[in-house]
């Protein structure tokens, strides 16, 4: 990345409302949704925002003071610039590059863009984030005299519609284990076994705003038809809940919806060598030395060790 930028709207004259343009917001967001719901996105940006996204609401008072205004942010790695500049492109915002983290925060904030956005995503809600997201729609039609529907949180199956996907771009994770044999010379026994395995990720927070993430996480478990009960970690004090998958047959439906709801960040590059490795331990390629050698590679170039992506996947927001 050669050019750091920041953009912000907090200066932006158009986050200075004129009451009697409601009516052209409004017509700008059905023409914005019009086109974009033939992207069948809504969902997965549900699920993205639900995984590294923020929303600010300031004081109402502040706000009359022209001091603040609400805004939901994104955060993604900076791998992600190309999605980046795909979805500043198709929903507007703006980026701010945080050198540090090595994280750029995709900020929605413009009004009229604020509520394509909150439209885009809005039903379609699974975890505690929709406390403050419909407080954000509460505060929206009193101020303005919307009338946007408040819904509450979604509990159909995860397999009809996008959430998880962008859940999982969000927070999940592809994982290779590959542990090679050793056998001693002197004793020819094996001092260590070989082993592979490919598996899956996902770590969330157990509570946000008094309430429990357990239940979207059980329904994560129930996808996987699986029925034992959640793990749990603690990191820096905080407890997490843990889904972890290792079964070929109940990766398959992962597999599955992600043919039809796809991945969209950086994380697709690494999707797609994870399922090399689960094609060949299917076929029981994994096996022989020229199946080994191919894993041990893709296990080396995947995640952090990543230098190489491609971004052909963004086809699909065309």
């Amino acid at each position: 990345m050669n050019k750091i930028f920041y953009s912000t709207f907090l200066n932006n004259s158009n986050n200075n409302i004129n009451y009697e343009n409601k009516q052209n917001f409004i017509s700008d967001i059905n023409k914005f949704n019009t086109d974009s719901s033939k992207l069948k996105i809504g969902s997965y940006l549900a699920g993205l925002f639900e995984g590294e996204g923020h929303l600010y609401l300031p004081e109402l008072s502040k706000f009359k003071l022209g001091k603040f205004y609400p805004y939901i942010a994104i955060t993604f790695p900076n791998k992600d610039y190309p999605l980046l500049c795909k979805l500043q492109e198709l929903f507007g915002g703006c980026l701010r590059f945080k050198t540090k983290e090595n994280a750029i925060v995709w900020t929605i904030g413009r009004h009229s863009e604020l509520l394509n956005f909150i439209k885009l995503i809005n039903g379609y809600l699974r975890t505690p984030k929709i406390v403050k997201f419909n407080n954000l729609i509460n505060w929206l039609n009193n101020e303005f005299d919307y009338n946007i529907p408040i819904y509450n949180i979604n509990t159909e199956d995860l397999s009809k519609d996008g959430w998880f996907s962008g859940f999982f771009d969000a927070d999940g994770g592809f994982k290779i284990r590959y542990t090679e044999k050793i056998i001693n010379t002197i004793t020819s026994k094996i001092t260590r076994k070989g082993r592979i395995e490919v598996r899956i990720a996902l770590e969330q927070r157990k509570h946000l705003n008094n309430m429990s993430y357990r239940p979207i996480m059980e329904m994560i478990l129930k996808f996987f038809n699986i029925t034992n009960d959640l793990n749990t970690s603690i990191h820096q004090n905080r407890e997490y809940w843990i889904i972890e998958v290792t079964s070929l047959s109940k990766l398959q439906y992962l597999i599955n919806y992600l043919n039809e709801y796809p991945l969209l960040t950086a994380k697709r590059n690494d999707y797609n060598d994870w399922l090399i490795v689960y094609n060949n331990m299917l076929n029981k390629t994994h096996l022989t030395e020229s199946g080994k050698l191919t894993i041990k590679e893709i296990k080396n170039n995947m995640n952090k060790k990543r230098k190489i992506f491609n971004w052909d996947h963004l086809e699909y927001l065309n």
